[in-house]
């Protein structure tokens, strides 16, 4: 059975990170008062920070990702940018490693709270949370455009000699919109086609609309979303193979057979989880 290949420091995998940063990403979550941009980049920021902690030992941060954070929108004339959405000093770096991310995080203050069972008060904290990614939203959904950098980025990872064993790369594609610059099912198909030895690269699509329907995430059909955009990336997203399945089940995850990793209009909880499902096949022995 495919996607089973040992994770480790001597095999990564990789994860890239797709976000949309047109205008609507402004608005908010359909049913909700949470901005889409702002939403996406605390899971981002969450998933990273908790990755890096899972990744951290005695000898310090063990590198078994590399990782890529894209961001895509057009400027004021129409013109694509599609370029790293990391901050700080990794700014303009589209492929980094945890070792990187952690060694660069950036810090804001934040306000803890805890119950003191003792007291039985609740008590504020001050502290500081690492961050990486900023919201941006403004002007044009160059989809097209961003998911051909995808492909060369991932297509460019398979075939390095190093990386042709690995556990396939896995894409996270977070989006509210429709393209502005074509259909953009056929540039996502070729993504899905590219491969290691292991198996097929991996896509997950998570649609954010300002429409408030139902949510839902992990579906395996089409037939009740609200949108065509949203049926557009049901297209775009891979079945999760068997053996992701299998362990998502064993973790007590409800899913039908035929399950995609797809979501829509995902809070906050569902976005983690979302992120969380993408990641399941990481269970390396960080060696």
């Amino acid at each position: 059975m495919p996607y089973e290949a040992e994770i480790s420091r001597g095999q990564k995998t990789l994860f890239v990170f797709l976000l949309d940063q047109s205008g609507s990403m402004e608005e908010p979550i359909g049913g909700t008062g949470e901005r889409k941009d702002a939403a996406v980049a605390n899971a981002i920021n969450s998933w990273i920070h908790n990755i890096i902690i899972r990744a951290t030992g005695d000898e310090g941060v063990k590198d078994w990702m590399d990782v890529a954070v894209i961001g895509y929108r057009t400027d004021q004339d129409g013109n694509a940018i599609i370029e790293s959405a990391l901050g700080g000093s990794l700014a303009g770096r589209e492929l980094v490693t945890l070792a990187e991310l952690h060694e660069n995080a950036q810090k804001h203050p934040v306000t803890e709270t805890h119950y003191d069972e003792d007291s039985g008060e609740t008590i504020e904290m001050e502290t500081e949370a690492p961050f990486w990614v900023v919201p941006v939203a403004d002007c044009g959904t160059p989809m097209c455009s961003a998911l051909h950098r995808a492909y060369e980025i991932i297509d460019n990872w398979c075939n390095q000699d190093e990386n042709k064993a690995s556990f396939p790369p896995t894409l996270i594609h977070f989006t509210d919109g429709e393209s502005i610059d074509g259909d953009p099912i056929p540039y996502a198909e070729p993504i899905m086609d590219l491969r290691t030895d292991d198996g097929e690269a991996l896509a997950f699509n998570c649609h954010l609309s300002a429409v408030a329907a139902d949510t839902f995430i992990f579906p395996n059909n089409n037939e009740l979303m609200p949108e065509q955009y949203a049926q557009d990336l049901y297209k775009m997203s891979s079945k999760l193979p068997e053996s992701i399945y299998q362990r998502a089940v064993a973790d007590g995850i409800e899913l039908q057979p035929n399950a995609r990793g797809m979501a829509y209009n995902a809070d906050m909880v569902q976005l983690i989880r979302f992120l969380d499902m993408g990641t399941r096949v990481v269970t390396p022995d960080l060696r």
